[in-house]
């Protein structure tokens, strides 16, 4: 996902809502990768801008941070407790009462000297890939635009950059569960909602199990986050008022009365087998979106 900063403008450095060790957080992917002799261009260029506003963000809901935590590949087999950013302050950290861009310059520093080379000659990369832990989970609405009542301008595009076409097209048609990404989860279960048993093609959602305002692009364009399911079952998963246990079993908010769950068919509600990566997205619903209270 792609910030709009108090102009509305496109920050151009993406970010996603994720889970981290049952904790909710913020990851936001690294900047770099430029070669002008190549024609290739920097990844995520607005990464400083990124922090800033999104920090200024927390800080007004008063969500703090727990932890952050170095997610680079480079890192991936170190302990998560060797990757965690030590700063001058203990977590958890309130934003509300911290200067932002200090907190921001301070924390990048730290960033860039992790596990770097202890020959390396240059200071180090302060824009890699990072988890921002946060104390409570957010919703992607709240931090996607300023808070102060501004919305997107309806001519504002989605944000693409780093995709060629054929992913451009790709990525505007999943975004309403059509075109390949539909195709794809067809295929996947068998022209089948795996919850209802349902085959009419006319009746069955292609729906993201992560959702979509919540993923990076490549998450959205990843049809092991996408789910086959009815438009009944597709609504109610949307909106939080069902979800899927690790082995595949309903589950149901008590914000559905047991008519409602009876009229709905979800008793009758058949297990579902998800590969890996599917039931990691489903994680994330399950904590995040699930209305369980």
């Amino acid at each position: 996902m792609f910030l709009l900063d108090d102009q509305n403008e496109i920050i151009d450095a993406e970010c996603s809502l994720d889970l981290f060790e049952n904790s909710p957080c913020v990851v936001v992917e690294s900047s770099g990768g430029a070669n002008p002799a190549r024609g290739v261009t920097r990844r995520n260029p607005d990464y400083n801008k990124l922090l800033r506003v999104l920090f200024g963000r927390l800080g007004q809901l008063g969500t703090q941070i727990t932890r952050v935590v170095l997610d680079s590949s480079k890192v991936a087999a170190v302990p998560v407790e060797d990757r965690i950013a030590r700063l001058n302050r203990p977590y958890p950290i309130d934003l509300s009462s911290t200067d932002i861009e200090e907190f921001r310059k301070t924390l990048q520093r730290e960033i860039a000297s992790m596990h770097r080379d202890p020959t390396a000659t240059q200071s180090g990369n302060a824009q890699k890939r990072i988890r921002i832990c946060l104390s409570e989970s957010i919703d992607a609405d709240q931090i996607l635009s300023s808070p102060n009542g501004t919305v997107p301008p309806p001519q504002v595009p989605e944000p693409t950059p780093g995709l060629n076409d054929t992913e451009k097209a790709y990525l505007r048609l999943s975004r309403i569960g059509q075109g390949q990404y539909r195709k794809d989860l067809v295929v996947a279960f068998n022209s089948t909602c795996p919850i209802t048993g349902i085959t009419n093609q006319e009746l069955l959602v292609a729906s993201h199990i992560k959702p979509w305002k919540a993923c990076t692009n490549s998450e959205r364009l990843d049809k092991q986050n996408g789910i086959l399911v009815s438009a009944l079952i597709d609504r109610l998963f949307d909106r939080g008022l069902i979800t899927f246990s690790e082995d595949g079993a309903i589950v149901i908010s008590p914000r559905l009365s047991a008519e409602d769950r009876k009229k709905c068919g979800l008793d009758l509600a058949s297990k579902i087998n998800l590969p890996e990566r599917s039931l990691q997205y489903m994680q994330y619903h399950r904590a995040i979106e699930f209305k369980n209270t």
